[in-house]
């Protein structure tokens, strides 16, 4: 898969994941295309399945939720619906859900309105599954990590 991307599609790529507002003019002059030529890689990368959506980044304690917590979960009964229903009925939201390595066990990046929120959330986890809980305390960015 790799052998048909080629190093201007990965410089569109990178240029776009730190831009995703980047016009397709703004990319060619970065690449040295036209925009309908970074148009038609991207729709190709598209076709191939290698760029999979386009999203936004949410600035999560602007937005209202000011507790960004990691879950490693080790399912003790029921499945991975019934903790998403959990979170669904809380005061947060679900940024990522992994199925990891182990047996039943998940890993979630998700953010809550407050720590009160948190605490609420915990105690009806406990019967679903047992959990390690890390707090983020800062998120490191490419030319810090």
């Amino acid at each position: 898969m790799t052998a048909r991307i080629d190093e201007t599609d990965r410089r569109i790529l990178e240029y776009l994941h730190k831009n995703s507002r980047a016009t397709m003019k703004e990319v060619g002059e970065r690449v040295h295309l036209t925009g309908q030529a970074v148009k038609n890689r991207l729709q190709r990368l598209e076709d191939m399945g290698i760029l999979k959506c386009y999203t936004i980044n949410i600035d999560c304690p602007e937005f209202g939720y000011k507790v960004h917590a990691l879950l490693r979960l080790c399912l003790k009964r029921g499945d991975i619906d019934d903790v998403r229903r959990l979170f669904a009925d809380a005061d947060c939201r679900i940024l990522h859900c992994y199925r990891i390595t182990g047996e039943r066990a998940y890993a979630v990046d998700a953010v809550f309105a407050d720590m009160e929120a948190l605490q609420a959330f915990l105690p009806g986890l406990d019967p679903l599954a047992g959990y390690e809980l890390h707090i983020v305390l800062d998120e490191l960015h490419d030319s810090e990590a």
